[in-house]
């Protein structure tokens, strides 16, 4: 597969596919820019009863919510067309019913400092990437006192992967992520396998000229997908490398990257023995 068609794991937008028709029910918009990730997040939202939408990003959000009175709403926090700090403040001034219901901040920036800043900010609360049926299920009992309908059956992982690589990625998300994502799971898991090393290449690229706006792009594209399939240690590592081009200050991003590259390389291994795996037993 080439970098061009691989690219889709990140490059297309959510889409309002992703919806849950019920005809009651409190009503969630989740803003989400990466594709899978708004796909699992609308497979987690649909063992609860309510109804739910998905747009890419946060220009839509301010459209969609000019035309529906939302519940809740789960922001990402990075998105490249505008940001989730920044919806949620336009958001508010919508209407008198914006001005208080939850908005959930969905980020993989997550400290006591980052969920002070959201909170001063407008936001109600903040959900940690990947985002998963533990903190989802905590979130939605918590603001609309919504439970659970449906139990997500996790598959051992002791036959599948050698215990070496047990700390090398989050199998507990990788499972759920694999469970919601399906039979496609597959194949985002070898674009990722095919596409990664380029990803990194491009963000040592930009390291190097010190491009912070490319930085950021990058950065958050290999986090986005990385989370996807458990590799917590190289996204959370992406993460501050996306805040650094955000904020131009990209001093540290040397020694950061070189840590990404190092937790790069174990998670790839790790996933390439899963996938190989996952091939022979069908």
């Amino acid at each position: 597969m080439d970098q061009e068609s691989a690219q889709t794991i990140t490059d297309q937008p959510a889409t309002p596919a992703d919806k849950n028709t019920l005809p009651s029910g409190p009503r969630i918009l989740v803003v989400e820019d990466n594709p899978v990730m708004a796909s699992i997040m609308g497979k987690l939202l649909g063992r609860f009863e309510a109804r739910f939408d998905v747009v890419a990003n946060g220009l839509e959000a301010i459209d969609a919510a000019k035309e529906a009175d939302y519940d809740l709403i789960l922001m990402d926090i990075l998105m490249p067309t505008l940001g989730g700090v920044r919806s949620t403040q336009a958001i508010r001034k919508l209407s008198s019913h914006y001005e208080n219901i939850p908005i959930i901040a969905v980020t993989a920036r997550v400290s006591e400092r980052a969920e002070e800043e959201y909170l001063a900010e407008g936001m109600t609360g903040m959900i940690k990437k990947p985002i998963n049926r533990v903190n989802l299920s905590e979130a939605l009992r918590t603001h609309l006192g919504l439970e659970e309908n449906i139990p997500i059956s996790i598959e051992s992982e002791s036959a599948i992967h050698d215990r070496d690589d047990l700390d090398a990625l989050n199998w507990e998300v990788f499972n759920e992520y694999r469970s919601l994502l399906g039979d496609s799971f597959m194949g985002f898991l070898k674009d990722y396998l095919t596409v990664g090393p380029n990803m990194l290449s491009d963000i040592g690229d930009a390291i190097t000229a010190d491009d912070a706006p490319r930085i950021q792009f990058l950065a958050h594209k290999l986090k986005s997908t990385a989370q996807v399939f458990g590799a917590e240690s190289a996204a959370d590592l992406a993460a501050q490398l996306e805040i650094m081009g955000k904020n131009n200050e990209t001093g540290p991003a040397p020694q950061i990257f070189h840590e990404l590259h190092i937790a790069y390389e174990r998670t790839q291994r790790a996933l390439r023995k899963k996938y190989i795996l996952m091939q022979n037993m069908g």
